[in-house]
């Protein structure tokens, strides 16, 4: 099969890979989308080589399977990007994420992929395949697992600070919502990107201090929450000075320490912060549901490549130039 090699420094192959053999229990998928998720950015910009890629977010058709008990040769799939044991009381609720064995798929940027029935998902007919990748994946699933955990209301203020495609993600999502979106973020290409997605409010971090814009379009009550999808200690600083009373920081950036000051940032101000990882598999359905009653989940797509054309995709997705992108499998 073919599939993306990362080189190193911002390089990139496409070369010959040995098929998967699907073990017991598994599928054998025929890929045919793959999306880059902005995680992978640090493995294409590191000088080291890796043997294969990071992709995990795809959909595809079954080509063969190996003792599974719901799937068939011809069925659409989406895959989780975390695989659980299979076993555990956590995974039996579909809940992959919190289970001790968790591992995560292969690599997703190639012609085929085996992988356990239990971290597919069936895409119904009504399901779309570009639509299908960001349901199963990080497109749509980061971003509805986090709503669910802030729990926002029709009218409250959010901030979406970084609005990369994850935070596009949350911008679809909170203005689907109701939720009033300030987006921020020193990228006019993705500030129009959140405009088109349903953000009230553009700021550009560059030209603009955050701060005093949201004081001033909350009229001083600030946001009800800011959701931090940037992934830099100061970002999520900042997160805290842009929330109101009694309000919530959601972090989404995976970052390493943060100096926060408890009494200040969370304790004086009734402030929650929260973590969110990922998604659930077992919420796959609710999130068809909201497409099929009207989130443009599409629109989080803005450009896609054929896999012979991986290296142009990296660029122009490193770049910022482009909300979510996607790469097309030869058949």
């Amino acid at each position: 099969m073919q599939g993306v090699r990362l080189l190193g420094n911002e390089q990139i192959e496409i070369g010959e890979f040995q098929d998967p053999v699907p073990g017991p229990g598994e599928a054998l998928i025929g890929l045919r989308y793959s999306a880059l998720c902005g995680s992978e950015l640090g493995a294409y910009r590191s000088s080291k080589p890796m043997a294969f890629n990071a992709g995990h977010e795809a959909m595809g058709v079954v080509v063969e399977t190996n003792g599974t008990q719901a799937l068939k040769p011809g069925d659409r799939v989406g895959v989780h990007a975390i695989w659980g044991c299979g076993q555990c009381n956590w995974c039996q609720e579909g809940k992959y994420t919190y289970c001790d064995k968790r591992r995560g798929t292969p690599g997703t940027h190639a012609q085929l992929l085996a992988a356990p029935e239990h971290a597919l998902v069936k895409l119904a007919d009504d399901i779309p395949d570009e639509v299908g990748v960001l349901l199963s994946g990080d497109g749509l699933g980061v971003p509805y697992h986090a709503a669910k955990r802030i729990g926002t209301q029709p009218g409250d203020v959010v901030v979406v600070l970084g609005v990369g495609p994850i935070g596009l993600g949350n911008t679809l999502m909170q203005s689907f919502l109701g939720t009033e979106v300030i987006a921020v973020d020193v990228n006019d290409r993705r500030l129009e990107l959140a405009r088109e997605l349903g953000a009230r409010h553009l700021i550009n971090s560059r030209e603009t201090d955050p701060i005093a814009a949201v004081k001033d379009i909350t009229r001083g009550a600030m946001a009800h929450c800011c959701i931090e999808c940037v992934g830099r200690s100061d970002a999520l600083l900042q997160a805290f000075r842009l929330v109101g009373k009694a309000g919530t920081v959601m972090a989404l950036g995976e970052q390493g320490d943060v100096p926060v000051n408890i009494g200040r940032d969370l304790i004086r101000q009734d402030i929650t912060l929260m973590g969110s990882w990922f998604f659930h598999l077992s919420e796959y359905e609710q999130m068809a549901e909201l497409y099929r009653r009207g989130l443009a989940v599409e629109k989080l797509v803005t450009h896609r490549f054929p896999l012979r054309d991986a290296a142009k995709a990296f660029a122009e997705f490193a770049a910022g130039r482009t909300g979510k992108v996607l790469l097309q499998m030869p058949e």
